[in-house]
């Protein structure tokens, strides 16, 4: 673990305000982070981070295909976006599964979620 990682998950856990909102990440130097500096303990730069959340995409679309499902990974979705933004409305889907409940189509979006967050048992809720 670097020396900004460390110090950025001892102040997020001390609720010490890490960041200026809108600095930018001091790992990856791209996203603007909020007064706690989440993005900086769930940036995709860290090492492992991206590994894994393709290995899991890939397995899952091995899975798929294997069953003989239609899937295609990283497809350009029109999901959850403001037209209004004045920028393209695609963002890539995980997997785009094609034909799955009573002929329509599904996106699956996985997401890393770090074990230093300290997430509490609610339960999974399906959405």
């Amino acid at each position: 673990m670097s020396a900004v990682e460390y110090r950025a998950i001892l102040k997020y856990r001390l609720m010490v305000p890490l960041f200026p909102v809108d600095d930018p990440c001091p790992v990856c130097q791209k996203s603007c982070l909020d007064s706690f500096g989440e993005h900086a303990i769930h940036c995709k730069e860290l090492p492992g981070f991206k590994y894994r959340h393709d290995l899991v995409r890939d397995v899952l679309y091995d899975v798929f295909k294997r069953a003989g499902i239609s899937a295609k990974r990283e497809a350009p979705v029109n999901f959850l976006t403001d037209p209004l933004e004045g920028r393209s409305t695609l963002r890539p889907a995980d997997i785009l599964v094609f034909g799955w409940e009573g002929g329509k189509h599904a996106c699956v979006d996985l997401t890393g979620v770090s074990p230093l967050v300290g997430l509490r048992d609610h339960g999974f809720v399906a959405g």
